[in-house]
């Protein structure tokens, strides 16, 4: 073969290569709006309430509670924000999102077809899990959707928020360990889930203070601006100390005192960051505000989920 023809294959074979990368950066654009808006991050942060009842039902780590914490948290959660940013169109930071883009042509029906996915997934599970599922889907078109929208009203908003992110979550994870809700109607049990509600419904508010302007222009009067700033610490302080003392008599009766002394530090030390950022609310930047309170979410998550899986693993040694 001449030194030409070598030479001609060789620019031929650049210019392919080339077209791929091009192409990849095209689809990787194309793609990337999409996944943002599932603000994947965000719903780690929700995973505690989950595990939270399948470690009180007894749960072990295994395959079955994989798939249903994917079904929950990567595909229902997941799209139910994406669901949310197509309505909305939001230009501020939203939770877990400081800068979302501009949302995608097929938002709506990406969002639908990833919550789908998670109830094909909920279903292998069992068909307490799929139920739950099923119920919390239509919770969030209620939430979000214009003809309904309970996003724009404040108690069905927090209605929404304490079922779909509290009981309901609560019981699936019940529901994953023991194939039903059996025993779930007991006392403690119903304790357990409540204080885990409470706590997430002490939490909502916070994650609304900082975009009052925004709702207003789009006409929500949302838990934050029905409660306004300072009542909306207050019932936040209160809810999460409520919650918080439930879920430290869960523990105690449940796991070793130390335990349950050390989640009662913790959460005396997260309400006093939560007073100190009352008292600088009003002088932060809206994204000042806005990363406080995720940092306030991740503070009062990680930790508790990082005992939830210990206590998991050792549930696992022990099975």
């Amino acid at each position: 073969m001449s030194r030409n023809a070598r030479a001609r294959g060789f620019q031929k074979k650049r210019h392919r290569s080339g077209d791929r990368r091009i192409g990849n950066y095209r689809l990787r654009r194309k793609v990337k709006p999409y996944l943002t808006h599932l603000r994947l991050p965000f719903q780690f942060l929700l995973s505690p309430i989950f595990l939270w009842g399948y470690l009180l039902a007894g749960g072990t780590l295994n395959a079955t509670l994989l798939v249903a914490y994917l079904a929950f948290h990567l595909f229902l959660y997941a799209g139910g924000t994406a669901l949310n940013s197509y309505y909305d169109r939001d230009k501020g930071p939203i939770g877990g999102l400081a800068h979302p883009p501009p949302p995608p042509k097929y938002l709506l029906e990406f969002s639908l077809v990833w919550q789908l996915i998670g109830f094909l997934l909920a279903l292998t599970v069992n068909f307490t899990v799929a139920a739950i599922y099923f119920v919390m889907f239509w919770m969030s078109i209620a939430y979000s959707h214009p003809r309904i929208r309970l996003k724009g009203h404040p108690f069905g908003a927090l209605a929404t928020i304490m079922l779909g992110q509290g009981i309901l979550p609560f019981y699936a994870g019940w529901a994953t360990a023991r194939g039903n809700l059996d025993g779930g109607a007991a006392p403690g049990v119903i304790l357990a889930a409540l204080s885990a509600t409470l706590i997430i419904g002490g939490m909502y508010p916070l994650t609304q203070i900082y975009q009052l302007d925004a709702d207003a222009e789009r006409g929500d009067l949302t838990s934050a601006r029905f409660l306004g700033v300072e009542n909306s610490f207050r019932v936040a302080m209160i809810s999460i100390a409520v919650g918080g003392a439930g879920a430290v008599y869960i523990a105690a009766t449940n796991f070793f005192w130390w335990e349950a002394v050390g989640l009662a530090v913790f959460l005396l030390i997260f309400l006093a960051a939560v007073m100190r950022w009352r008292a600088r609310f009003h002088s932060q930047t809206v994204m000042q505000n806005f990363k406080t309170v995720m940092l306030l979410y991740a503070c009062v998550t990680l930790p508790f989920l990082a005992w939830i899986f210990l206590r998991l693993v050792v549930a696992t040694w022990q099975a």
